[in-house]
């Protein structure tokens, strides 16, 4: 695990230029589909992870499935996805290019976005998509 990240951090933790564009994005229904039927399944506490390595664009993307089997309330399925984006904007520096899929599990929407960063980096930690960097 990263020496800057601690499961009692209270901050979250950037990893050079942080901004996801509108191509970072997984949008049309048979790119999800693809990940879902030829992915590779993480589970966590709080979400489900999907990826596809190497990506077949080579490039680094992701979609979030936030339903209203998750929750009835569009406030709560919309907080959950700006923690799952802004917490992967952090860290997208320090991740293999892929096209990933999160899927919120319940309880994720109670959760705080440092929880859910340290537990994103654990994740791909897990599965081969975290790149240390050397420090310098």
């Amino acid at each position: 695990m990263s020496d800057c990240v601690s499961a009692k951090s209270n901050r979250l933790v950037q990893y050079g230029e942080a901004s996801l564009k509108h191509e970072e994005f997984l949008k049309l229904k048979s790119e999800f589909d693809f990940v879902k039927q030829n992915g590779t399944k993480f589970v966590s506490k709080s979400f489900i992870l999907l990826y596809i390595l190497p990506p077949p664009d080579e490039k680094r993307r992701i979609g979030i499935i936030c339903g209203r089997k998750f929750d009835k309330r569009a406030v709560i399925r919309n907080r959950v996805r700006r923690l799952f984006k802004e917490s992967f904007r952090l860290i997208k520096n320090q991740v293999a290019l892929s096209h990933m899929l999160f899927i919120p599990r319940k309880g994720a929407e109670r959760r705080k976005a440092q929880y859910i960063q340290h537990e994103i980096i654990e994740t791909f930690q897990k599965a081969p998509l975290w790149i240390e960097v050397p420090k310098p």
